[in-house]
């Protein structure tokens, strides 16, 4: 028995050793005695979640009692999962399937409940703020979000050609920190090509952390185990890894490691908390493995909002540094640039839309530290900074949402003379956007490894800002397409093509999803204008129409090359390519185009072609994607495979694919 005072009265409780809370802190964090500590470990009975804590003598770091114990039961969660990527290419019985699945299960629903045994209730610093409720939907169980991403992982990793006892290590068997020269190396990759489109991170802190590897102690001793430099250090080298072409270390490895040590970060609701949902969120837009980053970027958007990041905090008098304001205004902009860009391309609906624009200031990362700012923001009159062009990058990510938002809801679509009004006044903003643009910056040192990081990125972000204006415009089937319509998305299709051609053909770039999609559609479009505007296509010379579907088809190749996901969008292009040029040849020489899809060359096109518009269709499809595909359905039949009656694809059947 223990007596604890506090302002109200002398509670005596008692602890039972019960794990991962004792009784009467169970019963204190159901609201019965607020203020009640446990005489052993002690209850951070503020914030209400139900845990005991012990404080490491070593450390002086709070943790749940049964640390140890969830640690150990989660080593041997994923060496199981290790066990079964081996298994993988071997035939097993149904009653092994079904113990290996109960397993599984048991594992994940004794993480779970420890996850959801920590849920409470705690409110905004900010002032005036109502309380918010954090259960298992929270990031709380962002441990069992990200797990999929590691499964994935372990799932794409063929199974070993080596003997039984071989003493090489599992692709995802934790690693070590690189040594200081390679982590300085990949370091340097992410910050001068990942961190000017998203600068959610502080480079001076990180910098401080990697410092550590060039003392010739442990690097862990060093960090003094602290799971936050350590999680940062991993991911931020795992990004890094995917940009180098010879990153000299395997960036699945290092991004396993670093999920190691994610769930000290999301059990706090702050800042960190959200830095660590981006950084997953970076290396899922990079790699052909792991969680959505639209999930990812959608729960680092709804974190921001939570804690009331994307409010204009000068307005509201909020309680906050201006260093702090800052990073948190980053890493809000950071979050809603990824989750829009996620959403327009996936076709989905955008979490928040803003009315009010409280961007970062524009000030470099060596500006300021915790302490505060060393110098005033950059005027218009200085040379661009990193931060120049996030912020530029912002706000055509807002533009490119608001567009998306106002002429491609329901209400919209049909009222023909509104939508007109809303893409004059979208189009005159962004022509002033675009012609504001900052000079370009100095490459990266080694090139661009990133097309943020290029000369061409605004020129194709507002090519695809113009097909996105005038999408409904050229798939309308209920009023004819103007003329002057049409020339403006074949320019910017032809525009965007030519872009992607230049940046990622022959250099060190690497692509991303986005860019896939934007390409794909910028190719997409072009064919269809194509078919849709004999006047405009008998215009344009054979050679100016090849160079143009050729682009488009080689970057294609380059990235299904690097991700077998994209294959289905690189075969559907060169088919539908190939079909149009011998349209347009057969136009020329006066001969009416064949009725079925391909000549006779091009017949093993026919049998293969729904099944790639399937794959496209199962790795996620934009609205526009669907509206193109659909259109060209009127003119095109797919013989030989078709589920209709006369063996071809009509317009519905391509609709209903894509809705599936």
């Amino acid at each position: 028995m223990a007596n604890v005072s506090n302002n109200e009265a002398n509670i005596s409780v008692q602890c039972d050793d019960q794990v991962p809370a004792c009784s009467n802190c169970r019963r204190i964090g159901s609201g019965e005695h607020m203020d009640a500590l446990c005489p052993k470990e002690g209850l951070n009975n503020r914030a209400r979640i139900v845990v005991c804590l012990v404080e490491d003598p070593a450390t002086k770091r709070q943790q749940p009692r049964n640390y140890l114990e969830t640690l150990e039961e989660r080593v041997r969660f994923l060496e199981e999962k290790l066990r079964e990527s081996d298994l993988e290419g071997s035939t097993a019985s149904p009653s092994n399937d079904a113990s290996a699945s109960f397993r599984r299960t048991s594992s994940e629903q004794h993480e779970l409940g420890d996850l959801s045994s920590m849920i409470g209730t705690l409110s905004l610093s900010a002032a005036g703020a109502e309380p918010h409720y954090l259960g298992s939907s929270s990031v709380f169980a962002f441990a069992r979000f990200v797990e999929p991403s590691l499964r994935q992982v372990v799932s794409s990793i063929p199974p070993s050609r080596t003997d039984e006892g071989s003493s090489q290590p599992s692709l995802l068997n934790p690693c070590p920190l690189p040594d200081y020269q390679t982590a300085a190396r990949l370091s340097n990759a992410y910050f001068q090509n990942i961190h000017p489109q998203y600068p959610f991170l502080h480079e001076p802190t990180f910098k401080t952390w990697e410092s550590a590897l060039k003392s010739s102690l442990d690097p862990f001793e060093v960090l003094e185990y602290k799971y936050v430099p350590i999680y940062f250090l991993y991911m931020v080298y795992a990004v890094g890894a995917l940009l180098l072409p010879t990153p000299g270390c395997s960036p699945e490895r290092l991004y396993a490691s670093a999920l190691l040590y994610i769930d000290e970060i999301l059990y706090h609701d702050n800042l960190e908390c959200i830095q660590a949902i981006l950084c997953s969120a970076t290396y899922s837009l990079r790699s052909s493995k792991g969680t959505s980053h639209w999930k990812l970027a959608g729960q680092a958007l709804r974190q921001c909002i939570n804690l009331g990041y994307h409010r204009d905090q000068n307005r509201l008098r909020l309680a906050r540094s201006q260093v702090q304001s800052e990073l948190q205004k980053r890493a809000f902009w950071s979050a809603y640039s990824m989750e829009c860009s996620a959403s327009l391309l996936l076709g989905r609906p955008l979490s928040l839309r803003i009315q009010e624009i409280d961007l970062p200031l524009d000030l470099e990362d060596s500006c300021f530290t915790k302490t505060g700012l060393y110098e005033s923001p950059r005027t218009s009159s200085e040379p661009p900074t990193m931060m120049t062009h996030a912020i530029h990058g912002f706000r055509f990510r807002n533009l490119l949402g608001r567009i998306h938002s106002t002429l491609y809801s329901d209400n919209t679509a049909t009222d023909f003379d509104r939508r007109d009004a809303h893409i004059k006044d979208l189009l005159e903003e962004l022509d002033k956007l675009m012609a504001s643009r900052p000079l370009p910056r100095s490459p990266p040192d080694g090139g661009a490894l990133s097309f943020f990081t290029t000369p061409d990125w605004y020129q194709a972000v507002y090519d695809s800002a113009i097909l996105q204006l005038y999408r409904f415009h050229i798939t309308d089937t209920q009023r004819p397409i103007p003329p002057e319509v049409i020339t403006k998305c074949m320019r910017a299709a032809k525009s965007a093509c030519h872009s992607y051609r230049r940046q990622f053909l022959g250099t060190p770039t690497t692509p991303t999803w986005g860019a896939l999609h934007e390409l794909f559609m910028a190719g997409l479009t072009y064919l269809y204008c194509l078919w849709k505007a004999p006047t405009v296509r008998d215009s344009l010379r054979h050679d100016q129409i090849s160079s143009t579907c050729t682009d488009c088809t080689m970057v294609l190749v380059i990235m299904a090359e690097r991700w077998k996901d994209a294959a289905p969008y690189r075969d559907v292009f060169e088919a539908l390519a190939s079909r149009t040029m011998t349209m347009i040849a057969d136009k020329q020489q006066g001969k009416e185009a064949a009725p079925t899809w391909f000549a006779t060359e091009q017949d093993q096109y026919s049998a293969d072609l729904p099944e790639w518009m399937a794959g496209i269709a199962d790795s996620g499809i934009s609205l526009g994607v669907d509206l193109l595909l659909s259109g060209l359905g009127d003119d095109f039949s797919f013989s030989g495979t078709g589920e209709g009656d006369d063996g071809s694809w009509d317009r519905a059947d391509i609709s209903t694919m894509y809705q599936m």
